[in-house]
């Protein structure tokens, strides 16, 4: 499956050092300890974590995985095909946010080597245990994950469930799921069947999706095989067409007509991965490995001249990894090793005609140390080296000939970080770092001397407890060099091109408190994306806003606990105005800022669990996305779901 190691991967794998990642929850006696590093550990690493629990997930006023994490400070959702299936954006990427941002599902990379964005909606929010979000550049991810990364933690738990729901836009779902556990073995299934119409013309939407996790587990080692299928089907309604010259504006006049009655696509993708972790005398060891397959198929109608679009993707993982540990110094490391193949085939009825083929190689090292200096002070320094080599070939076409190239790329990854305790409920930290992102398959074509773009980042951050409640305030700057994002003042129809310098910075306020049978929470982040440079297509740039980043955007939570059985959640979401995708010389039309109000009352009686949840109360009309003709002054605009509401019922075993 793997090709053979380097000589100085081999070496280190020889000698026991393994890659971390995210965040990995400790297994012994039951107990749950989140760390900041895959390797579980006793000490809190200085980074910027937050952890939704199984009770946020459970309260929240959310409905699907994309409005949950809309929610989270320094995250921006948006919707680029009025689908529902939402675009994660974490710390004012724009356009690129899906590329700078890590999705993780129990520690398997959902992102693919290209410019989509991982499937979020075919994840049920009952199937997950927790969601931990460690935002800026990751050494232990590497590529990818300048932004940050999102790890998604599904259930293991025994007991079997069920739940029922129905809804606006004649949404209906079915969700299963049950574990068992005899002697040192477990089973664990789920499955899920959603449709619904969607609230626009050509807006529907059917899913099914099914995962089995068999494990082995004793007192000291624990082994697990997951199996997974998604099958997704989607309409696309398009866009609402703006034109100021002649009058037009669908998302006034028509909003929820379709553009694109005919288009449609259908994504089913696979998996199947195995995690192992155990721990001896002195340390820690874990392992995962992963074969993730994903085949969409596309059909664009472009008014009477159709388009067929259709791509196999294969992607192998392996990541083995050790820490030890020597009374304060604690040593972790690793190799990480990828290898990721599509094929892509066009047409104008049936996809039948191979148009490209792209191939991913990486080899990464990793280390870190983290050193424990006095009580209540501890130094972590970490490195990440990477290898990768791509070869993209793009068929011949009737106007133009075949080519294939191969880009080699080694970049680093590199972090600093301090955490000093003031207090036992009282600390601050401070983290610099460099991160990197490889360009994709799809950037690579026609665009083959792409560099890989690097980051420079800066963090400070403080976190108190506060009774039964908490505050975190941090501020951030991040320096990239050579960007890679889509410049449309780019050879007169645009292009894939690395950007003259750029910054984000920024600052990020997370509360919360609970107050009686009430639960406060709040949060704010306030974001400044520019340009530090750049002419393109005699265009200057210099200090302009990134397109398609909010300065301001918020989030106020309200829980109240009626009766032991009866709950009542609410949420106000608002996300300022921001540049228009496209419009990187800041002269189109803005995008307008919103603000919406959501609504849960639950109930539970018995093993009995019932909901109703409304959203957008206010009705209020906004769109997430929008991208500005570069030959006029037209553009258009995908609009969000208006008002509507969801029912369930669910009975717990």
């Amino acid at each position: 499956m793997f090709s053979r190691l380097t000589p100085l991967v081999a070496a280190l794998s020889l000698a026991g050092i393994a890659l971390p990642a995210l965040a990995e929850a400790e297994t012994e006696l039951g107990r749950i300890e989140v760390t900041g590093t895959r390797l579980a550990s006793r000490a809190i690493r200085p980074v910027n974590l937050t952890v939704l629990s199984s009770s946020d997930i459970e309260h929240s006023t959310a409905t699907s995985l994309p409005e949950l994490l809309a929610g989270v400070a320094g995250v921006t959702m948006r919707n680029s095909d009025s689908t529902g299936n939402g675009s994660i954006d974490l710390r004012g990427f724009g356009a690129s946010g899906a590329s700078n941002t890590l999705i993780l599902l129990d520690g398997v990379k959902l992102n693919d080597n290209d410019l989509s964005s991982p499937q979020l909606t075919v994840i049920a929010l009952n199937r997950l245990e927790r969601i931990e979000i460690v935002r800026g550049g990751s050494v232990a991810w590497g590529g990818g994950s300048s932004g940050g990364v999102i790890n998604l933690i599904t259930r293991r738990d025994t007991g079997a469930d069920i739940q029922l729901g129905v809804g606006s836009h004649a949404r209906r779902q079915l969700l299963l799921g049950g574990g068992l556990r005899q002697g040192a073995f477990s089973l664990r299934a789920d499955g899920r069947h959603e449709e619904t119409d969607g609230y626009r013309d050509n807006g529907r939407n059917k899913l099914l999706a099914g995962a089995a996790q068999f494990g082995w587990q004793d007192e000291r080692s624990r082994l697990e095989l997951g199996l997974a299928k998604e099958t997704e089907e989607l309409r696309f309604p398009g866009p609402n067409r703006v034109n100021p010259a002649t009058g037009l504006n669908e998302f006034i006049q028509a909003p929820w007509s379709s553009s694109t009655p005919k288009d449609w696509g259908k994504t089913e993708g696979e998996r199947l991965t195995l995690h192992g972790e155990g721990k001896f005398e002195g340390g820690r060891w874990a392992l995962d490995g992963s074969r993730r397959g994903k085949d969409t198929d596309a059909y664009f109608d472009y008014g009477g001249f159709p388009s067929r679009d259709r791509r196999e993707s294969h992607e192998n993982r392996f990541s083995p990894r050790l820490g030890l540990q020597w009374g304060g110094l604690e040593v972790a490391g690793g190799i990480d090793i990828g290898r990721a193949h599509t094929e892509r085939y066009s047409g104008s009825l049936v996809a039948s005609d191979l148009a490209g083929t792209s191939r991913l190689h990486t080899e990464a090292l990793w280390v870190d140390l983290g050193y424990a200096v006095q009580a209540g002070s501890r130094l972590t320094v970490g490195a990440r080296h990477e290898r990768a080599s791509q070869t993209v070939l793009v068929a011949a076409s009737p106007w133009s000939p075949a080519m294939e190239f191969k880009r080699d790329d080694a970049p680093n990854a590199l972090q600093l970080g301090w955490r000093q305790h003031l207090s036992a409920d009282l600390w601050w930290y401070a983290r610099v770092g460099q991160s990197y992102r490889l360009a994709n398959a799809d950037e690579l074509v026609g665009n083959s001397e792409l560099r890989s773009q690097r980051s420079r980042d800066f963090e400070l951050g403080t976190e108190a407890r506060l009774g039964e409640g908490k505050l975190r305030v941090s501020a951030f700057s991040m320096r990239l060099r050579d960007e890679i994002a889509f410049q449309p003042y780019v050879n007169g129809f645009g292009a894939n091109i690395n950007l003259a310098p750029t910054r984000r910075q920024g600052m990020e306020l997370e509360w919360s408190q609970k107050i009686g049978e009430l639960d406060l929470a709040a949060n704010m982040t306030w974001l400044d994306a520019r340009f530090r440079g750049g002419v393109y297509g005699g265009k200057d740039v210099t200090g302009k806003q990134v397109p398609l980043v909010p300065r301001l955007q918020g989030n106020l939570s309200l829980g109240w606990a009626w009766s032991d059985a009866t709950r009542l959640d609410g949420q106000l979401h608002a996300v300022s105005h921001s540049r228009i995708d496209n419009d990187q010389i800041n002269t189109g039309p803005w995008l307008a800022g919103y603000g919406t109000v959501d609504l849960k009352l639950s109930h539970r009686v018995g093993g009995w669990q019932l909901a109703l949840s409304g959203q957008n109360l206010g009705d209020k009309r906004y769109a997430s996305y929008g991208v500005k003709s570069t030959s006029g002054a037209n553009y258009n605009l995908y609009p969000m779901p208006g008002r509507r509401w969801f029912a369930s019922a669910g009975y717990r075993w």
